[in-house]
């Protein structure tokens, strides 16, 4: 489609809609009428027409996104650093952006696990750099 052809079908476009904009719905149904085209049926066809086209589409972007999960290359392993010095780094993560915020589960302190995850987390988020050192 040429570029002078889009500018004409917008054209059209705009003045369609600036004429259906314009029109009550009796004037509408007088309309459809007139044509011998039943509105609530017709109603009823786009509403289906809609349905199908979202249906598609929905299932276009799963098919898509279960693509994108297959081929997505799985995050490095990287060595934790010491409990010691994770809790450390983490410290310093918070200390360095006050927006960042966590909860406990039960009681006021996490375990060792939770100070792990909480760190291989900031290491997602890039709130801790990755030095993979073991340390």
């Amino acid at each position: 489609m040429t570029n002078e052809t889009r500018k004409t079908f917008d054209s059209i476009r705009a003045l369609a809609l600036k004429d259906l904009e314009s029109a009550s719905d009796e004037d509408i149904r007088a309309e459809l009428a007139a044509e011998g085209i039943d509105p609530d049926q017709l109603a009823a066809s786009i509403a289906a027409s809609l349905d199908d086209v979202l249906a598609a589409s929905l299932r276009q972007q799963a098919a898509a996104a279960k693509v994108a999960m297959q081929i997505r290359t799985p995050p490095k392993k990287s060595l934790r650093p010491t409990l010691d010095r994770i809790k450390e780094r983490i410290g310093q993560a918070f200390a360095a952006d006050p927006q960042l915020a966590t909860a406990f589960r039960e009681g006021s302190r996490q375990s060792n696990a939770d100070l792990e995850t909480l760190y291989d987390d900031l290491v997602l988020m890039g709130k801790i750099p990755d030095t993979n050192d073991g340390r």
